[in-house]
């Protein structure tokens, strides 16, 4: 997906909102959004949003001096996921559909998005999006490949949500290799995250080499293509993730809560099926 006009202004509210919680010095601040407008100006729109916004929070960490602004927020998220996991682990038993029930609060889940949302009710919001259930759902063409799939390679996307990740990794059969970002990035999930939500007592973890708030794969390191290029099912979770990889030919299944009209008239263009703004996505990719 590459990136569009609509994307400057986005990007320009997350280099704020990022500033403001990496330093208190209003000068810091304003060089901060001086220089993101200056970087801004020479956008590479042919690459994808994620590729973009790389050295957009390269630049912040830079300039205000603070590596990873989003680490309390990151562990405050990961803590309110644990403490509903009981609960949602009991629903998805008692669910006639444990896997499908599983995958819906994890893409429910994906609300947890300080790139996208900076504030929200999680509680509220899953709770919103379980009532409106899948805009797309290829949750059938899924569970066939499952039943021949021997090694999954499970793109995480966001801390906190790596908890609802976990539920559904309890419901798969195959080996699971779990991957994080090798470097802070927004909320994105690194390894200590996935140590966190107790993801290595269930699966292997593996980092994708990138500080990328997606999944850019000639930027990845050696070892995760070939990972991904092994796997016999790959489930990619979250936006980011979508946005690099949405025209990469390959067994991929996207997990998503879509956030932003870009991305809903991109679906519309690669699939021909509308979506609106808030959606939970269950498609597979092209393959």
């Amino acid at each position: 997906m590459l990136t569009y006009l609509d994307c400057m202004p986005c990007f320009l509210k997350q280099a704020l909102y990022t500033a403001r919680l990496s330093t208190s010095s209003l000068q810091a601040q304003e060089e901060i959004m001086a220089r993101a407008a200056g970087l801004l100006s020479k956008l590479d729109f042919s690459r994808t949003p994620p590729e973009n916004a790389t050295p957009l929070y390269e630049l912040i960490a830079e300039t205000s001096g603070c590596a990873d602004p989003f680490a309390d927020l990151k562990k405050k998220s990961n803590q309110l996921a644990l403490d509903l996991r009981e609960n949602i682990r009991d629903m998805i038993r008692q669910s006639d559909h444990p896997l499908l029930t599983a995958i819906q609060f994890s893409i429910a889940g994906n609300i947890i998005d300080y790139g996208a949302h900076h504030d929200f009710d999680i509680l509220d919001t899953i709770n919103t999006c379980l009532a409106k259930g899948l805009a797309l759902n290829d949750y059938d063409a899924l569970r066939r490949d499952l039943k021949t799939a021997e090694t999954i390679l499970y793109l995480g996307d966001n801390s906190g949500e790596i908890v609802f990740d976990g539920l559904v990794i309890e419901q798969l059969d195959s080996e699971v290799l779990f991957a994080v970002r090798e470097k802070p990035i927004i909320n994105d999930v690194l390894l200590e995250d996935a140590r966190t939500c107790g993801l290595d007592r269930q699966c292997k973890i593996i980092s994708n080499g990138t500080g990328c708030p997606g999944t850019p794969l000639p930027r990845c390191s050696a070892e995760f293509r070939e990972a991904f290029d092994r796997a016999d099912l790959i489930i990619s979770k979250g936006q980011g993730n979508f946005e690099t990889l949405s025209e990469v030919r390959a067994p991929i299944y996207f997990l998503l809560s879509v956030k932003c009209p870009v991305v809903v008239r991109h679906i519309l263009e690669i699939t021909g099926r509308a979506v609106r703004n808030g959606d939970m996505i269950l498609l597979k990719g092209i393959s």
